[in-house]
């Protein structure tokens, strides 16, 4: 998801196209390759590497933003930040690197690489490293990140700290070997670490997040994947819309999943209720179990929401790539979205609205991927599709227009507003729509 350490090789910004033709145009995903805690309780450096490079790089976009903007902590979308990163800042960009980086005792491989990189930096808050792929017995060129498939391990080196080993587990090689078959090359890596924001960020998980891209030209559409995003004990609906008409309905996840999500849900509630009432300096130990359950429950629960997103995306672009299709998606604006959230605050419904900003990423990204048309297209649930008056909603999530009398299930009426605007969603998805974001996706 990003490129240009060699004269050939693109800007990971650098996305192009024309509207009235398809060209090939460069994609990307990311693997997320885990640095095991045992490593970096062995090796206190690489924790402390990776703390200055996100320090280093947090300080250089906080005074390049804020020297374009005026603003100390500008909050811009990635279509604003473009319009800011214009080549005429570059120097200034430069400027900042070289002060900011040898406060934090970056040698100077890091300074040199943001430069390049200098926009993309911004957009991904990390220094992309070199890095180079052997597949079989390919030399050694000497990147800072060595990726060997046949011995089954990545090697990180010369950043000014002794190297280090993680060995890939079988579905990140895997992984690999899947993107390499359809036509992907490494081009990129990064160093990273999890940081829990706060009044004092504290910082979690290491990871080396390694960069595949291909050239892809966008397919043009011959029908329609309709997706309804709903909280998840609605379902994600989706409809595959052919000549206007619905030929296929498909809905995620599974009743059993959802109902295991609400049971761990109940389970949280009262173990936040029993931590709230225990004296930590009475009972410490009573306390600390009590976190420690309410970890590993918080930890299950996101692992199940993400298998369901991951599932979920899995099926909706295996359809679309069958039939040739671009992919519609009826998400709730931001607003409603965050709205919805602060409303339910801790109760079962606001965390079963968790993981439909992952499947919008996600989707969108694997999109991108495949040369998919993507298009977010506000489809009605509660505005009548055959005479557009405000329907009222009766039991069992039914929608029944007052004015015309049509009825229907709430989470098939944007399906049914598809097939009126067949035509019309299917004109936009023919114009190229690939971001200059970049998505971390991981195995």
């Amino acid at each position: 998801m990003k490129l240009l350490a060699c004269p050939h090789v693109p800007s990971i910004t650098n996305r192009y196209f024309s509207p009235s033709t398809y060209k090939a145009m460069y994609v990307y995903r990311t693997l997320k390759i885990e640095i095991p805690w045992q490593l970096v309780e062995e090796r206190p450096d690489v924790l402390g590497l990776a703390v200055r490079m996100h320090l280093a790089v947090e300080e250089y976009v906080r005074r390049l933003l804020k020297e374009l903007t005026g603003q100390e902590e500008p909050k811009l979308t990635t279509e604003e930040l473009d319009r800011h990163l214009t080549p005429d800042r570059r120097e200034l960009a430069h400027r900042i690197i070289e002060e900011t980086f040898p406060k934090y005792g970056l040698r100077k491989y890091f300074a040199n690489q943001a430069k390049v990189f200098w926009r993309d930096v911004v957009f991904h808050r990390a220094v992309p490293l070199n890095a180079q792929l052997r597949v079989e017995d390919e030399r050694d060129v000497g990147r800072a990140v060595f990726v060997d498939l046949k011995s089954g391990v990545l090697r990180v080196r010369k950043l000014g700290i002794p190297p280090f080993v993680v060995k890939l587990k079988k579905g990140s090689i895997s992984w690999i070997r899947e993107r390499l078959q359809e036509g992907a090359e490494l081009k990129l890596a990064f160093l990273g670490v999890d940081v829990r924001r706060g009044k004092d960020p504290t910082y979690g998980g290491l990871y080396v997040a390694l960069v595949f891209a291909r050239e892809v030209t966008q397919i043009e559409p011959r029908a329609l994947v309709v997706v309804d995003v709903n909280r998840l004990d609605h379902y994600i609906k989706v409809g595959l819309v052919v000549d206007g008409r619905v030929v296929e309905l498909l809905k995620f996840p599974k009743r059993g999943r959802v109902q295991k999500l609400e049971r761990i849900h109940v389970h949280i509630r009262q173990l936040s209720r029993a931590l709230a009432k225990v004296d930590e300096d009475r009972d410490p130990r009573r306390a600390l179990d009590l976190q420690r359950q309410l970890w590993k429950l918080k930890t299950k629960r996101y692992g199940i929401i993400r298998d369901i997103v991951i599932n979920a995306t899995r099926e909706i672009i295996k359809l679309a790539r069958e039939h040739q299709a671009a992919i519609a998606l009826d998400t709730m604006e931001d607003d409603t979205y965050r709205e919805l959230k602060e409303r339910n605050g801790d109760g079962v419904k606001k965390h079963l609205l968790d993981g439909l900003g992952q499947l919008r990423k996600r989707l969108q990204a694997l999109a991108q991927w495949y040369g998919l048309p993507y298009l977010e297209e506000r489809l009605y649930s509660t505005i009548c599709p055959k005479c557009n008056a405000k329907m009222v909603e009766e039991n069992g999530r039914f929608m029944r227009c007052p004015a015309c009398g049509f009825k229907a299930h709430r989470d098939n009426v944007p399906v049914i507003w598809a097939e009126k605007r067949y035509w019309e969603i299917l004109q936009k998805t023919k114009q190229p729509t690939f971001s200059a974001a970049v998505t971390f996706l991981t195995s």
